[in-house]
């Protein structure tokens, strides 16, 4: 701050009743004026203590707004991405940019739509495919619309990008006919043979937990049938979702006599497993060839094409289809093609034995995807 002070002097001069005489009145005032120091404004002004809160507070504020728009958090609600991304724990992602191939998406369960209003926790469609159509109408009621922003929030990893053709032969993945490496963490399930029941006493020396890799699917009986062969009598045979580092620690401690990795026949058809057509013979082990949609990929539509893509143009894309005799109608108008207005991806979870990716719910349009997991 800086002060100047500067005089005022004032002079008065007043004259007599008779004229005659002149009275002169001299006043002096002095007047301060404060001024800021370097005219830098209020800013410069301040200590540098409050210089220093005020910038940090700033910052703060511009990284909060920055944060909100760019970046997101989601708790993970299922064990697809086990153990990259436990179940329950929070995963940071990036809100914008394309996904890249390998990237894990964060994403609205596409099927989640439709819910169960006593059973919110069970998949609606997965219902129908298990038990039908008319079973379902009859024995589940209400089913209630639930919005994008109220479905739950899912992670995979993104193995085919739009356009790309995917397929899945004996586990092993391959994009546009070239093979694509599992992951480390990649989990697998394995058939254990052992003299009595695996106990957590065995397992946890090696870092293993029972209870976080025990399989217990409602087709486990009929995986391990597929086996019996393998199976000696007297022994226990069970279900365990693994990475390859875990089963080999079991197989080389000798905890299990036997240890299979899992694969389903290639003539088995899975009721639950895209496109749900049985003449396809497709299932989680087995499936494919398949081409992810691109957006203004135009793609010839017939009877036998249509059941692999009919939610993407009739749910995600927003028309209505029609099937009369072996013509097909969309809104109204009979049609030989069509035009995708999104792209997709197709997902797979690290936890192969987890039914909530791609080999289930099919393809995942790019308006359910939140973002990238860093």
């Amino acid at each position: 701050m800086a002060s100047k002070t500067k005089e005022v002097v004032t002079t008065t001069t007043k004259v007599a009743a008779d004229g005659s005489k002149t009275v002169t009145t001299t006043t002096t005032t002095t007047e301060t004026k404060t001024t800021v120091s370097g005219g830098k404004g209020w800013f410069g002004g301040l200590s540098p203590l409050f210089k220093a809160l005020f910038i940090i507070g700033a910052l703060l504020i511009v990284g909060v707004i920055f944060g909100v728009l760019f970046f997101g958090r989601a708790k993970v609600s299922s064990n697809t991405m086990e153990p990259t991304y436990a179940k329950g724990s929070t995963a940071w992602f990036k809100r914008f940019g394309a996904p890249e191939r390998g990237d894990v998406l964060v994403f609205r369960h596409p099927e989640a739509d439709s819910i169960i209003h006593n059973a919110p926790d069970k998949n609606y469609y997965k219902m129908i495919r298990l038990y039908g159509e008319a079973w379902c109408n009859k024995n589940i009621d209400p089913v209630e619309f639930q919005g994008k922003k109220k479905r739950p929030i899912f992670l995979s990893r993104c193995i085919g990008l739009p356009g790309d053709v995917v397929a899945i032969k004996d586990n092993k993945v391959s994009i546009n006919n070239n093979p694509v490496e599992d992951v480390e963490t990649t989990k697998h399930l394995f058939l254990t043979v052992t003299d009595d029941i695996l106990k957590n006493e065995y397992l946890e020396p090696l870092g293993i937990n029972k209870q976080d890799i025990t399989y217990a699917g409602a087709d486990a009986e009929t995986i391990i049938s597929f086996y019996h062969n393998a199976i000696p009598t007297n022994t226990q045979a069970a279900l365990y979702s693994l990475s390859e580092t875990e089963a080999d620690a079991i197989y080389k401690n000798n905890i299990a006599r036997k240890l299979v990795r899992v694969s389903m026949p290639k003539d088995y058809f899975e009721r639950t497993v895209f496109p749900y057509i049985e003449k396809l013979h497709w299932n989680s082990s087995n499936f494919g060839p398949i081409q992810v949609p691109a957006k203004d990929k135009v793609l010839k539509l017939n009877t036998k094409i249509l059941p692999f893509y009919r939610r993407c143009i009739e749910v995600y894309e927003g028309n209505k289809v029609e099937v009369k005799g072996n013509d097909i109608f969309i809104n109204g108008e009979k049609t030989e093609s069509y035009t995708f207005r999104r792209n997709y991806f197709f997902v797979l979870g690290d936890n192969r034995s987890t039914e909530d990716d791609s080999r289930y719910f099919g393809f995942l349009p790019d308006n359910h995807v939140m973002g990238v997991a860093n």
